[in-house]
């Protein structure tokens, strides 16, 4: 007997199923190779990736019996597809399968430019059908389901451990300056990309574009345009915008995170470069899911030229922000994190959207700016190039004062208050012969720009008392009146 007789040899059939050496077989050899797989992943795979993020021992027992039970349907759908021991659910075995898609003509399989024009929806929808719902279907939905929940566990451990981090890095720097706020991702991504996928399937599986489908025309004329959205138009189109969430939180959250840890990049880059990094996905994303629907956006354009026009220019102020706020994010003359001044309201950046920017005063109140505000207006930036500014207080003492003394104190209180840097080191200048007084200006660095107002008065307070201690006097101004 030849290999081909000994592969095709039937070892047993059960309810029409024959089940051949050649599937034994095959189903034996995935099977090893999937047993290897399982042994290596639970050894070494997993182990590693304990340690690396530090898991506790309930999460390594709970993903452990995950990993478990997603291979043991793993090889269970593998047995069912090899042997052929499987069972059709829907349509049931009895009924005959109809195709969505008209069989083409004769003349239509002969022609080799018509014969693979068919609509991929079409196909996909007739593919689903003839093949139907099969146990081993339902198990792989279900396998789906189980892997997005074991790669959100993974995920989600990940962000979170970013997040610890930065939030630890935040709490290293905080005595310096204010950091922005750290907002913790979102926990589940994976699975609404599954759970829509799953959807998608389901609906190409039941045929529901036959009887839940809308048509629209657009245009007039020749240019007359019908755009038919059906349901699984709409779940793609949704499937398109969750996948877009999914990279860009991956991207940002496992790949570009560490990036930013080697090179020591500040919170206001990282929040710049993640920006416009989302920023660009969502739009790609968003035309395609427009193009999933079927919608042409040039007959859109071209059919919405005049409106847009005048949208255009009723909107003009709004396009100006929103082009400033891309400005501020590649430019990066204003960062989040960064401590400015606005026509003297003083606020830390917390916050960079896409029209508007958000400013924590020191009142611990939201100011909403249009980011045209930030660009167009004189802004002082207090920490976008060092995170350190110097300051003054101005003080007179009465004529006659020793000076070599006034300035001696006015050190000494710079020198002992906690905020203030000792490098640079601090001064102390005679600014004038005044009216009434000699003026004096004590300059100090500090690295604490939302409190500074506190620092001023705590040193003012300082500075009155040694001078009391020492009978420098301040003096009010005089005048002298002459009557004639």
């Amino acid at each position: 007997m030849d290999l081909n007789g000994i592969l095709n040899f039937e070892l047993f059939s059960i309810s029409e199923i024959s089940v051949t050496v050649g599937n034994i077989i095959l189903a034996v050899v995935l099977l090893a190779g999937l047993a290897f797989f399982y042994r290596s992943l639970m050894s070494r795979w997993l182990p590693l990736y304990f340690r690396k993020e530090d898991v506790q021992d309930a999460e390594k027992q709970r993903t452990r019996h995950l990993v478990q039970l997603c291979f043991f349907l793993l090889a269970l759908i593998l047995v069912m597809v090899t042997t052929g021991l499987d069972y059709r659910l829907y349509p049931p075995s009895g009924e005959e399968i109809t195709s969505v898609v008209s069989p083409p003509t004769p003349a239509a399989q002969s022609d080799p430019n018509t014969a693979d024009n068919t609509d991929p929806d079409q196909l996909m929808q007739r593919d689903v059908r003839q093949r139907g719902i099969w146990v081993s279907t339902i198990l792989f939905t279900i396998l789906l389901f189980l892997i997005a929940r074991l790669l959100d566990w993974i995920i989600s451990h990940i962000f979170n451990r970013n997040f610890q981090k930065r939030r630890e890095a935040v709490q290293r720097i905080a005595i310096n300056f204010d950091q922005p706020r750290l907002v913790r991702p979102a926990r589940r991504i994976v699975q609404p990309v599954i759970f829509t996928l799953a959807v998608l399937f389901l609906a190409y599986a039941f045929n529901l574009d036959s009887f839940l489908s809308e048509s629209f025309k657009i245009g007039s004329g020749d240019n007359l345009n019908t755009i038919n959205i059906g349901v699984t138009k709409i779940i793609s189109a949704l499937l398109i915008l969750l996948t877009a969430r999914l990279l860009v939180l991956l991207f940002t959250e496992v790949f570009l995170f560490p990036y930013y840890q080697r090179k020591e990049i500040n919170i206001g880059s990282q929040y710049a470069i993640n920006q416009l990094f989302k920023y660009f996905i969502y739009v790609i994303a968003i035309l395609y899911a427009l193009g999933a629907l079927g919608i042409d956006l040039t007959i859109l354009l071209g059919g919405a030229a005049a409106l847009l026009v005048g949208i255009g220019l009723g909107l003009q102020q709004t396009f100006n922000d929103l082009i400033s706020g891309i400005i501020l994010l590649s430019e990066r003359s204003v960062e989040v994190g960064d401590v400015v001044n606005m026509s003297g309201t003083v606020g830390t950046v917390r916050r960079i959207g896409v029209r508007t920017s958000l400013v924590e005063t020191r009142d611990n109140m939201t100011i909403i700016v249009p980011n045209s505000k930030l660009i167009g207006d004189v802004v002082t930036n207090w920490s976008h190039d060092e995170d350190k500014a110097r300051f003054k207080i101005v003080v007179g003492v009465a004529y006659g004062s020793d000076t070599a003394l006034v300035k001696k104190i006015l050190l000494q209180v710079a020198q002992e208050h906690p905020k203030a840097l000792k490098r640079p080191a601090s001064i102390v200048r005679f600014v004038n012969f005044g009216d009434s007084s000699l003026d004096f200006e004590l300059l100090f660095w500090t690295k604490e720009f939302i409190r500074i107002e506190d620092i001023k008065s705590d040193m003012r307070f300082e500075t009155d008392r040694l001078f009391r201690e020492n009978d420098i006097t301040i003096p009010f101004p005089q005048r002298d009146v002459w009557m004639r």
